[in-house]
């Protein structure tokens, strides 16, 4: 029997799987292969492949963001820049404020820049295999 060579068809069902949160036997079980060669071979996905999945997600998120999609602001707001829609008393609220307004603002082109180097980051990690 020969040795088992994985696809990028193999690879992207890996980390599919993995995103959907299936175990690692079953994920096995689905290629037709031991667990040891699941790690041997895919070892990069069983462990990246949340944060890659995370990273796309965020970088369309905030693309619909910033392209005008009112639910992508909202969410993005509420989670990222911590926004609520509550009601604060003035002294809660002046604080809020002065935090904001000391905190540095990064333009759209240095939150892009990030999100890019991030999701580069992630395709290279994707593109190398553990040896």
């Amino acid at each position: 029997m020969p040795a088992f060579e994985p696809s990028e068809t193999d690879r992207r069902r890996v980390m599919m799987l993995v995103v959907c949160g299936i175990a690692r036997d079953k994920i096995a079980e689905h290629l037709g292969i031991s667990r040891p060669t699941l790690y041997r071979h895919f070892g990069n996905e069983l462990d990246n492949g949340n944060d890659i999945a995370n990273a796309a997600i965020a970088g369309s998120l905030y693309q619909n963001a910033v392209d005008g999609t009112v639910s992508a602001q909202i969410f993005w707001m509420k989670t990222i820049a911590r926004w609520s829609d509550k009601n604060r008393d003035n002294v809660g609220f002046a604080k809020a404020a002065q935090a904001e307004a000391e905190a540095p603002v990064l333009s759209d082109r240095e939150v892009a820049r990030r999100i890019a180097f991030v999701l580069d980051r992630a395709a290279r990690t994707e593109d190398t295999e553990p040896t």
